[in-house]
């Protein structure tokens, strides 16, 4: 267990090289052994230390140390596995596996009241919500997590962050501060995985500010640090904005392959970049790689820039886009200005429809089937199959458990008013 918490404080701090040889060590000398529980914390630090790297190997052996957690009744491994799973998950953009870890992790965690992990799982799904460009239920779930009081500093640290960059994205004040506040949280920990994100919103802000001289701040900051140990997706990112602030001297060439989304604009070819990112789902993202495009297609591209951004109530990033295209002289391609607040559709964090939230509200007044029946006049079937949705969404395998994640998680239950009274 020695080799693997070495190998484990090596991989919180990029170390990745380090923390495969002595994981592999610990697991070699675990079989030896027959220590499972050593197998499954090793699994974990090598699994996550490869995924970050971006080499082959690493899925598999999270998998491993996530399923052992599970079979031995090992609840905190199961839940630090699900943590660091579920953050490769959301860092690489693979949605459709990040939102099974967090939904499974979540609901675990709750169920064995593990509320650390929960509250930190809780700021990943916030992370994941704003990749999808889900800005208001991301600072929703964030915000609730930052309310709690007596969370440990680690365990909060990506609300806040995720708090600080969607108010940052809808122009939102005090953004600034909550990204400050993250830096300095994450600097006292040491760990790239806490300072990197940080540095790069704050990039991002200055670049969507217009304030070139605090966008170089972060960004040589950035360069100074270790970036033969960044994770890939990070590389990639500060690579992007490298240019897009036309910093003057050239990063050093990265170890590994770039993501297709980043190394595409990189090369210039900033429509393959936004068509990449439509395709793993992240609107923002495609938003900003086609402000990049120049030429005959500037002009289409910036209309649809600006229809996206303005959908997402982003509105720095939308009249930057109508800046330059005035600058380019293609304002003629973009939509015309909206007046007044945006007015985006809400949805449900963990996408129940509006009947699904109905039937939610009355499962936390305590009403069986046949008085949810009744007071939403529907038929008894009907209602079965909503309850059935309802549990499946929360990943519980009963109301009692449905009623956990609402304690920890009251965001989850809807105040509109016109949701059925949840009084008798």
């Amino acid at each position: 267990m020695a080799y693997s918490t070495r190998s484990q404080l090596h991989m919180l701090h990029y170390r990745f090289d380090e923390a495969i040889d002595w994981g592999l060590r610990a697991i070699s000398l675990a079989d030896q052994l027959g220590q499972i529980e050593t197998r499954v914390h090793a699994l974990n630090n090598v699994g996550t230390a490869l995924l970050f790297a971006g080499r082959p190997g690493g899925l598999e052996r999270l998998e491993e140390s996530l399923a052992l957690a599970l079979e031995h009744g090992f609840h905190d491994h199961a839940a630090r596995a699900y943590t660091n799973f579920a953050e490769c998950a959301v860092v690489s953009k693979d949605f459709v596996l990040a939102e099974r870890l967090l939904s499974e992790g979540i609901a675990f965690a709750s169920r064995h009241d593990l509320d650390s992990a929960t509250q930190y799982l809780l700021g990943r799904q916030a992370q994941l919500r704003m990749e999808q460009g889900r800005y208001r239920e991301a600072e929703t779930v964030a915000q609730g997590v930052m309310s709690l009081v007596r969370l440990p500093m680690v365990m909060h640290l990506p609300a806040l962050t995720v708090l600080g960059m969607v108010r940052v994205r809808l122009g939102e004040p005090g953004s600034l501060t909550l990204l400050q506040q993250a830096l300095q949280e994450g600097l006292a920990t040491g760990e790239l995985q806490r300072i990197v994100p940080v540095r790069l919103a704050l990039a991002e802000a200055a670049w969507l500010d217009g304030d070139v001289s605090a966008g170089h701040e972060q960004l040589n900051a950035l360069a100074e640090m270790d970036l033969d140990n960044f994770r890939t997706w990070d590389f990639g990112e500060l690579a992007v904005w490298w240019q897009r602030c036309g910093m003057a001297k050239p990063l050093p060439a990265p170890k590994a392959q770039l993501p297709l989304a980043r190394s595409a604009e990189l090369l210039g070819n900033s429509l393959s970049a936004a068509r990449e990112w439509d395709r793993l789902g992240l609107p923002y993202e495609a938003a900003l790689a086609l402000m990049q495009v120049r030429g005959a297609d500037a002009g289409p591209a910036l209309g649809r820039a600006v229809t996206t951004l303005e959908s997402l109530e982003a509105r720095p990033a939308a009249a930057l886009a109508r800046k330059l295209a005035q600058r380019l002289g293609v304002a003629g391609h973009l939509p015309k200005s909206r007046r007044g607040p945006y007015g985006a559709a809400r949805r449900h964090p963990l996408g129940l429809t509006w009947h699904e939230q109905q039937v939610l509200a009355l499962i936390a007044a305590g009403m069986s089937n046949k008085e949810a029946a009744q007071r939403l006049s529907r038929s008894p079937r009907t209602i079965e199959h909503q309850v059935s949705a309802v549990l499946g969404k929360f990943n519980a395998a009963n109301r009692m458990e449905v009623l956990l994640r609402l304690r920890g998680e009251p965001w989850l239950l809807s105040s509109d008013d016109s949701l059925p009274a949840v009084t008798n």
